[in-house]
């Protein structure tokens, strides 16, 4: 296993900057935690409180034809509500990887959340991504590695049933942009757990062949109490030979 010692001191940098952020938002409010984990593409349709924080982290282990992907340990989303109906966010993730026996710190990526409807049967909001390069790069356009534009949205069907969708496009550098979406069915199942049945895909429009992905996961998350959740979800490939396995665990700072 190699491991290199630069990434090690940027991951510590980076955990003690989110350390020093829970310090300054550690204060507890009444607001319950509302997480966009768990499942793989259905983001919560709702922004954060102003002033609240919230880190949202979990392992991934990917499989593709039964053989284990690069795995996450964490994944790490960190968002922030900057106004009432706008939150800024956060991601990286800790990679390991399973081929090459080799510990690697994923592209930075940074974007925002801004709620468009929000009423007591309805959300709609826009979310926004931009992946950063990892290594240098010589011109603007090559300075990232993806953008992800998206309309999450949300409708209550009655207490215990809940629909949520997206729609999003994807620029991707080097690569053929795509347009994803995905359903979700979620059910409070009491009054700390509930779960959720969710299909989603993306397809390759720009391509000859049009290529499609079609996948589905399922999963459920657990309050401990109005400010921490843990959660799991299961998925696989409809229409093509990949599967994953997820755990997380989410806390919420009011101040």
């Amino acid at each position: 296993m190699v491991i290199d010692f630069k990434i090690i001191l940027d991951f510590r940098f980076k955990t003690s900057l989110i350390f020093l952020l829970i310090l300054c938002f550690s204060n507890s409010f009444s607001q319950s935690i509302s997480t966009d984990r768990p499942s793989a593409q259905t983001d919560n349709s709702s922004t954060l409180h102003y002033k609240a924080f919230q880190i949202e982290s979990g392992v991934m282990l990917p499989f593709t034809e039964n053989k284990l992907n690069s795995i996450s340990i964490p994944n790490l989303l960190l968002r922030y509500g900057i106004l009432e109906k706008i939150e800024v966010r956060f991601s990286t993730d800790l990679m390991f990887s399973s081929k090459n026996q080799e510990t690697f710190i994923s592209p930075i990526q940074f974007g925002s959340k801004i709620q468009i409807i929000k009423n007591e049967e309805f959300q709609l909001a826009f979310v926004s991504m931009l992946t950063i390069q990892s290594k240098n790069s010589d011109s603007l356009k090559s300075f990232y590695e993806n953008i992800v534009t998206k309309i999450v949205g949300g409708n209550k069907i009655s207490d215990k049933i809940s629909l949520g969708y997206t729609f999003g496009h994807d620029i991707i550098y080097n690569a053929e942009n795509e347009f994803n979406y995905s359903i979700l069915i979620g059910n409070i199942i009491s009054e700390k757990f509930s779960g959720f049945i969710e299909f989603y895909g993306n397809w390759q429009y720009m391509l000859n062949d049009k290529n499609k992905a079609i996948n589905f996961d399922f999963g459920g998350s657990y309050l401990l109490n109005k400010k921490m959740q843990v959660d799991a979800y299961f998925g696989r490939g409809l229409n093509n030979n990949s599967y994953f396995a997820s755990v997380g665990f989410s806390y919420l700072f009011m101040r």
